[in-house]
Formats: structure tokens, sequence, C-alpha cells
């Protein structure tokens, strides 16, 4: 298993989803600076039942989107965004699916603040997909106004090899 992922050190709490790959819908919250959270409905028992996952991330939303993929034709290929980085703080702030059949997104925040950095990512999947991983931070109270430091820090993917050769592609020494 490959898991490809953020290279930081992070402060929030892990989530992880590895061999959850049979995924039907996302549903993606944004706010002004930052992905707030992300619930994945993944298909199990061969297609009998859905599974809505917990909710990663913080609350609130100012907008919620949903990608609703063609399972079990359709497939993750590619997953890509941007990270907001300034100090000690990193946070998902734009978020793109690609499946075999198309590019869902980019799913953004707002537009981006002139005091942060922006930190993009790129994953392939030439394997398999095979389930999600990363790290989340939640809404804490601290005094009076709370803490507004929640939202998903951290997202990477798991990729699962190859297991055997193509036919096609091996070549005999005659």
């Amino acid at each position: 298993m490959i898991k490809a992922g953020p290279t930081w050190n992070t402060r929030g709490d892990d989530w992880d989803h590895k061999g959850r790959s049979d995924i039907s819908q996302i549903f993606i919250s944004r706010s002004e600076n930052r992905i707030k959270f992300i619930h994945f409905l993944y298909v199990e028992d061969q297609g009998n039942r859905l599974v809505l996952s917990q909710k990663i991330g913080g609350g609130g939303t100012q907008s919620l989107d949903t990608i609703t993929l063609d399972y079990p034709s359709e497939f993750i290929t590619r997953v890509s965004g941007k990270y907001n980085y300034r100090w000690f703080s990193k946070f998902l702030r734009s978020f793109t699916l690609e499946t075999n059949k198309r590019t869902y997104g980019p799913y953004q925040a707002g537009t981006p603040s002139c005091w942060y950095k922006e930190i993009e990512f790129n994953y392939e999947v030439e394997g398999k997909f095979w389930g999600f991983f990363g790290t989340h931070r939640k809404l804490k109270f601290c005094g009076l106004f709370g803490d507004k430091r929640d939202g998903i820090e951290s997202i990477g993917i798991y990729i699962k090899p190859a297991e055997n050769l193509n036919q096609n592609r091996i070549s005999y020494i005659t």
C-alpha cells in the first residue's frame, strides 16, 4: 500500500479511511477561507448498502457541494488542490477530484488572502485508489469567540499497486 499525503507536521486529529474505495458521493463544505468539512457516502455489501461517514472537519458552512459518482463504473484517478499556509496554520483551501469519466471542481474557499501562502498538491492514481486519510481540526471553545481554526488540515490518498503484470506488456527474449 502506498500512502501519498502531506509532508509537514500536522496538529489536527487523524482520520483514516484506508480500504474504503467504493464511493458513491462526496459532500464538501466551504467557508470564506477553507474547506470546512467533508463527508463520504460509501457503498458496502456488494452494492446493497450505503453508509455515510462521520463528518470530517469543523462545523458550519457557507456552501455545500455534492459530487455524485456513477458507481461502480466511475472511479477516482487523481486528487489535487491547494492548502493555505500561514505560520503554524495550514488548511485545505481547494479540492479537485478527477475520475475516469470527468473532473469535479475545483471546489475552493473564497479569494485567498495576501497573508497566506498557497501550497499545491497533486496525487495521481496509477494503481487502484484505496481510500483517503488526513487530519482535521474541530471547533474548540476559547473564550467568548471560540476558535476559528477548524476545518480540513490535510488530505492524502492510499494507492494499491498493481498485483500482477499485464500480459500484453511482457516482452520475451528470443
